[in-house]
């Protein structure tokens, strides 16, 4: 079985080359073809000589990301794309230009097994993780598409923390100064909330940016909707995004979908601010997008601002963040659902 070269850090091709005789000054030039020139093909690599690359190539692999069908917003210039891995799983990106800045959304895993009820990515279950090299070509295929991009976000279908050892590899070879070199305040990472893995992101020295859906504000509510809760407690949550925010110096978010008549109510401002009163925190204000799974229709304009205009007036730092694309199956994993069936 080939091993996967683009999930290797310039240490660890290093070692792998020198162990099999190659020259150690290729392995840099490897690595700057892959995450500079973004190459995933052997062939491609011209400063080698021939009998390097079809060496390589019959040892090593990327893990090709195929484009399988490109949905285009006639609204703005958003693009959700499903895209093929080789064993013929499926996942969701999504591309948003901002004008000033390019922004992608990746998946993290294919399915997922936090369970919220809201939430179509979850409605199937988990079919595996996805390795740090997929998560590398799922970057470099949507850079492809639509030039370099400013900002990642791991918010598509999965839970990134659940993914932790390939997250983490990832994040590691994504912000290599030698390589893709992306900033570490250029990406942002969305958990449903695993408390431990919270700890350790902010262990591990990759200060990215962290976003906690939070979504309700007592641990009742959240243990009626999302199934992570019953382990891990508002309380505890917390402390450790209090941790994160201590050891790396980065504002957390808390993402809050907003559900009317559930989770907009006086009582969740008042739990609100006994939760997040004078943190240094931002809450960003999610429209509610209808799945069949979930009763709960989509939240209005006039809802979600009055209830953001609530939360400012009672000292909370909240802006609304609506949804790009609108006019394409909006939720993370509905586009994912509709084509498997």
């Amino acid at each position: 079985m080939k091993q996967s070269i683009n999930d290797k850090t310039i240490k660890e091709l290093e070692d792998i080359f020198l162990e099999k005789g190659y020259q150690k000054f290729r392995a840099k030039q490897v690595f700057r073809q892959i995450h500079v020139n973004k190459v995933n093909d052997f062939s491609q690599m011209t400063d080698l000589s021939k009998d390097m690359r079809e060496s390589l190539s019959n040892e090593f692999e990327i893990d090709k990301v195929s484009l399988l069908k490109t949905f285009e917003s006639k609204i703005d210039s958003t693009k959700k794309y499903l895209f093929e891995l080789k064993d013929g799983n499926i996942i969701e990106a999504v591309f948003m230009d901002y004008k000033d800045r390019k922004t992608i959304c990746i998946s993290s895993q294919v399915g997922c097994r936090m369970g919220c009820t809201f939430c179509a990515s979850t409605k199937n279950g988990l079919e595996r993780h996805m390795t740090a090299s997929e998560l590398i070509e799922e970057v470099y295929t949507l850079e492809r598409l639509n030039g370099d991009i400013n900002n990642i976000v791991i918010m598509g279908i999965g839970e990134p923390l659940d993914n932790y050892k390939n997250i983490t590899k990832f994040l590691e070879i994504i912000t290599d100064e030698n390589g893709r070199n992306l900033s570490h305040r250029s990406i942002t990472l969305s958990t449903s909330g695993l408390t431990p893995k919270i700890y350790d992101l902010a262990d591990s020295g990759l200060d990215i940016n962290l976003a906690v859906s939070l979504h309700y504000a007592t641990d009742e509510k959240r243990k009626k909707y999302m199934p992570v809760a019953k382990k891990y407690d508002i309380k505890g949550l917390i402390k450790a995004t209090d941790y994160y925010l201590d050891k790396t110096k980065r504002r957390v978010s808390f993402e809050y979908v907003v559900i009317d008549g559930v989770n907009n109510l006086d009582s969740d401002i008042d739990n609100l601010k006994k939760l997040l009163m004078g943190k240094n925190i931002h809450i960003n204000l999610i429209p509610l997008n209808p799945i069949e799974e979930f009763k709960h229709g989509k939240t209005t304009n006039k809802i979600i601002n009055d209830f953001k205009e609530k939360l400012t007036r009672n000292g909370l730092n909240a802006t609304v963040r609506y949804s790009m694309g609108q006019d394409i199956d909006a939720s993370c994993g509905q586009l994912r659902n509709n084509y498997a069936r």
